[in-house]
């Protein structure tokens, strides 16, 4: 038999209370003995322990296994394979807001892969006898032989599955809400209402999951995905779009999305020709993605948008899982303008995001100007100015301290340096005298600190330590 097949364990990231499972990869292949870390025992293999008591009002169990199949690549002209298959898989389970994403080898007894029309055994792997039935896909007569095909469908069973709740939870029923492609059974029978009774530790195991509709993906096809549109007949990296806000002033994320969808299409070179297909990024992903760059959206999918702003559109191959994404800058003549104002940064100064967490290596250097918000934001206690460009605030943020100064008093009388060894003049700074420093602190060659005064370029410093 030739082989086709293998299953690549993606880590698995237990959130929360639950520990990490750990990732183990495992070429499998007909003739050879699968060596993967699976569980043998009866002991539940997916934790949601930490999820708390479960209660009539929150005893739903979130449960999505995710499947990634890619087809064998066949040498053009025969049947042989050349590269085989490979299938990638997590289950996701969520509970009262805990979540876990464990590597289907781990949580199963059995995996099996079945050609989703012909019923034909592609690939099973049995955990208690470590053997593996490894097959090369859909039946080809004339080849006497099978493969995984691109764009055809495949069954995964998932075989001994358990989840511990904790004992706290002995006894108790939960409910399994399952994806539509997916169904449940318990120790081959059928569950009414996918509901489960836990046993006197919280647990319950001998569950099989059928997940159905898995669609191979082309593997032969390694063609990203663009964007056309169809306005200018052009393929485009970034894109840009105008558009009016309403009497109201406001813009809604559907009809944007709808106007977007128009005019942006995605394509793909598949088996020698372009296909166009849709974009697929859907007005929650958008609206989740205005609202993290901070712009209210009612229930009515309404906003007040600024003079510009950027959106993201996503498309996925269906050919071969390829995704692409195009930022897309809009433009409202009539949007909010954000009221603005010239500054000279008086001491190097970082960018910062809403929650005050620098943004990249790029910095102003002092004595440079930059265009801000006429107010300052406070975050976690201290001042900063919104960056705005074109009318537009930016959500990067510069210190304050950076631009206006901070008032210190002075503890001792003081002079004015231009240098660790030189004065800049004959002035000496009186005890108490209240002066503005910008910025922190330079360390200068004698290895003492100096804080910058005077809203000038000049070479004025003070010594940190007469505050």
């Amino acid at each position: 038999m030739k082989k086709n097949l293998r299953i690549v364990s993606v880590a698995a990231a237990a959130l929360l209370a639950v520990a990490p499972v750990a990732a183990t990869a495992m070429p499998v292949n007909a003739a050879t003995t699968a060596t993967a870390s699976a569980t043998t025992t009866n002991k539940p293999t997916v934790d949601l322990s930490g999820a708390g008591s479960v209660s009539e009002s929150k005893d739903t169990v979130n449960v999505t296994p995710s499947f990634t199949l890619t087809s064998a690549v066949v040498k053009p002209g025969t049947h042989t394979v050349v590269i085989p298959a490979t299938l990638k898989g997590t289950i996701s389970a969520s509970l009262n807001g805990t979540s876990v994403d464990a590597n289907v080898i781990d949580v199963a007894k059995d995996v099996t892969l079945t050609s989703q029309s012909e019923y034909t055994t592609i690939y099973k792997y049995d955990t208690a006898s470590k053997q593996t039935t490894n097959h090369l896909g859909d039946w080809n007569a004339s080849a006497n032989d099978v493969y995984v095909k691109a764009g055809n469908e495949y069954k995964m069973t998932l075989t001994g599955v358990g989840f511990s709740f904790g004992s706290t939870n002995a006894n108790k029923t939960v409910v399994f809400k399952l994806p539509s492609n997916v169904t449940m059974t318990q120790n081959g029978k059928e569950v009414a209402g996918n509901k489960v009774t836990l046993d006197q530790y919280g647990n319950v195991t001998g569950l099989t999951f059928v997940v159905n509709n898995i669609k191979a993906l082309n593997a032969a096809n390694t063609n990203g995905v663009s964007f056309y549109n169809t306005v200018s007949g052009l393929i485009e990296t970034k894109g840009s779009y105008m558009t009016l806000a309403n009497a109201n002033g406001n813009l809604n994320v559907n009809d944007l999305l709808d106007n977007l969808k128009k005019q942006y299409k995605a394509v793909q070179l598949q088996n020698g020709e372009l296909k166009t297909f849709e974009v697929t990024t859907t007005p929650a992903e958008l609206t989740a993605e205005l609202t993290k760059a901070g712009v209210k959206v009612n229930p009515a999918g309404d906003f007040e948008p600024d003079a510009s702003f950027t959106v993201t559109l996503t498309a996925k191959s269906a050919d071969n899982g390829k995704v692409g994404t195009l930022p897309v800058t809009v433009t409202v003549p009539n949007g909010k303008v954000v009221a603005s104002v010239s500054k000279t940064i008086m001491h190097n100064a970082y960018y910062y995001d809403k929650d005050a967490k620098r943004v990249g290596t790029d910095k102003v250097t002092r004595y440079n100007t930059v265009t801000v918000a006429t107010s300052t934001t406070t975050i976690n206690g201290k001042a900063y100015y919104e960056v705005v460009e074109n009318g537009k605030a930016t959500g990067k943020f510069i210190n304050a301290d950076n631009i206006d100064g901070t008032k210190r008093t002075l503890k001792h009388n003081a002079y004015v340096y231009a240098s660790s060894k030189k004065r800049a003049n004959k002035v000496v700074l009186k005890k108490g005298t209240e002066v503005t420093t910008y910025g922190g602190s330079y360390t200068f060659k004698n290895g003492k600190q100096y804080y910058k005064i005077g809203n000038n370029t000049d070479k004025t410093y003070v010594k940190a330590s007469n505050f």
